[in-house]
């Protein structure tokens, strides 16, 4: 069996897995409990004259979501007595509360409509309650102790029914709550013009890979390459369209409309989303560009800040790694959490001093098989507020009950094996360069898209490495390697200032093949690391 018959195996045993679904056999929103009954509040209420207030969320699936609600509702008519908000991550925190009621009573708003949050908020939909303001919630993260007194939840992980998959983005349910009252209203809208924005919402929440998440996520590559949303036709121009791949839009569109919630307001990406004016959108492009930048010097500034802590706690054998410092801005909490988590294969938390709330707020990330929302129950004693998903977390705790909260969570993580770190999936197979030709990405393209559950196949190789020229002052650097058979590729290595020190030298590798457009047409090159596991 050779190398692309042995591939072709292991990708047929995973795909088998998957349970794939296509858009046309997506599953009905009827199944989803408690969701026909919020259509039908919903269009009671609107029909009666009551004003909506949509409460969004700060991040992409949040945006995204409260995108495809507004922009459903006023193509239905109701734009005159629908609006949205979206919280101020430093002034007002997570999901609705306390202030989002206050928004709501102030500006004569009769109910709320909660996507992508709200499974938390015990107390600010008491509050709610007790202001006569009816709150429908709809979200998709994990349900805690205490579930509040909404008067309607839609939440696979509060009830599933008989719908056959629980882990769906916050767009998705929002999606499918629009989709129920265009179903009974029959308005006749095709819903399909927002399944991009629901694709997209599947690689930035990092749901895993399988079910009716695989055809959104074939769906939003499709639309961008047909040019269906004039924004997502910027970001990606005509020859990137040619190989886009989810990778493409997790590592360039994903940020961008992220960031504009870590460092000013969410509803700046929403208006340039909502809008019809390409001029408009145009210039929207451009400041998501720039606000992005932003995002990268500053992440770059403080990952220089919590890297010592986080390389000291590694060293004395800990398991989970748990950095603070006062001067960390919080929209970036969850981004140096991601990358520490991803560099040194361990749940990492990260936390910075938020002096409005008098408190450390926080974001953790992990890798591999580690649940990190049961990871962070062990704490939540000690911790003002948590909530969260598998994969990401967030964690409010006061200044007294940082070290108990520490320990605990280090206490809970001291039973992980090292093998619960890696990257799900097979061990990484080895691959001389000569086997990546393009009937290895062909082969690759039937399985895409490859994401949480379903990864990328690892491939593995030793080369020798030559530096041709490095960027971002030797952050990012693009190499010509020579593989011990003598086979030749040029790779790029992403966010390692230390390969300088591997130059002129043979190391092993690890690599994911990818398409690009040289100017000489259509070639094959590398993202490649070097395999510090085995040095």
């Amino acid at each position: 069996m050779n190398v692309k018959e042995k591939l072709k195996t292991l990708l047929d045993q995973q795909q088998s897995e998957r349970n794939e679904l296509s858009i046309k056999d997506l599953p009905a929103p009827s199944l989803i409990p408690g969701l026909t009954e919020a259509a039908e509040k919903i269009i009671a209420n609107l029909s009666e004259g009551q004003r909506m207030l949509i409460v969004g969320d700060y991040d992409c699936d949040g945006i995204m979501a409260t995108t495809l609600m507004i922009d459903f509702f006023r193509e239905l008519g109701y734009g005159a007595i629908v609006d949205y908000i979206v919280p101020d991550r430093f002034v007002d925190g997570y999901g609705v509360s306390n202030n989002m009621v206050d928004f709501a009573i102030e500006n004569a708003y009769d109910f709320i409509v909660t996507v992508d949050n709200g499974i938390g908020a015990y107390d600010a939909i008491e509050y709610a309650n007790k202001n006569n303001i009816e709150v429908i919630l709809t979200d998709h993260h994990t349900v805690g102790e205490k579930v509040p007194n909404a008067s309607i939840i839609v939440n696979l992980k509060y009830k599933q029914g008989d719908f056959p998959f629980q882990e769906i983005s916050g767009a998705t349910i929002a999606w499918y709550v629009c989709a129920q009252i265009n179903i009974n209203l029959k308005a006749g809208i095709d819903m399909k013009k927002w399944l991009d924005l629901v694709g997209i919402t599947v690689i930035s929440d990092v749901m895993p890979l399988m079910s009716l998440n695989v055809a959104l996520v074939k769906f939003a590559i499709k639309s961008i390459k047909q040019r269906k949303r004039y924004l997502l036709d910027l970001v990606f121009p005509a020859n990137k369209r040619d190989v886009l791949t989810e990778t493409d839009i997790g590592f360039a569109f994903v940020p961008m409309i992220n960031a504009v919630g870590r460092l000013e307001h969410a509803k700046y990406a929403i208006e340039i989303l909502l809008s019809r004016s390409k001029g408009d959108v145009k210039r929207g492009h451009r400041y998501l560009i720039e606000i992005n930048n932003r995002r990268k010097a500053i992440t770059q500034d403080l990952l220089n800040v919590v890297t010592p802590e986080a390389e000291k706690q590694l060293e004395s054998g800990a398991r989970a790694l748990v950095v603070r410092a006062d001067d960390l801005h919080e929209g970036i909490v969850g981004i140096l959490a991601g990358k520490l988590a991803e560099k040194y294969m361990r749940p990492v938390f990260v936390f910075g001093w938020n002096k409005a709330k008098n408190c450390w707020k926080g974001s953790g990330r992990t890798t591999g098989k580690i649940d990190l929302y049961t990871l962070s129950k062990a704490g939540k004693q000690f911790a003002l507020g948590w909530g969260g998903h598998v994969g990401a977390v967030g964690v409010a705790i006061s200044k007294d009950s940082f070290s108990d909260w520490k320990d605990q969570i280090v206490s809970a993580s001291g039973d992980f094996h090292e093998s619960d770190f890696l990257p799900l999936g097979e061990k990484p197979m080895e691959l001389s360069f000569a086997d990546v030709d393009f009937e290895l990405m062909d082969l690759l393209d039937q399985y895409r898209p490859f994401g949480h559950f379903f990864p990328m196949p690892r491939f593995k190789t030793t080369t020798f490495i030559s530096i041709i020229q490095s960027y971002k002052e030797g952050l990012h650097t693009k190499c010509f390697l020579i593989d011990n058979n003598g086979s030749t590729m040029e790779g790029f290595f992403f966010h390692d200032k230390a390969l300088s020190i591997f130059n002129n030298k043979t190391v092993e590798i690890l690599y994911e093949p990818v398409r690009e457009i040289g100017q000489e047409g259509l070639k094959i090159g590398l993202h490649a690391e070097i395999n510090y596991l085995d040095e």
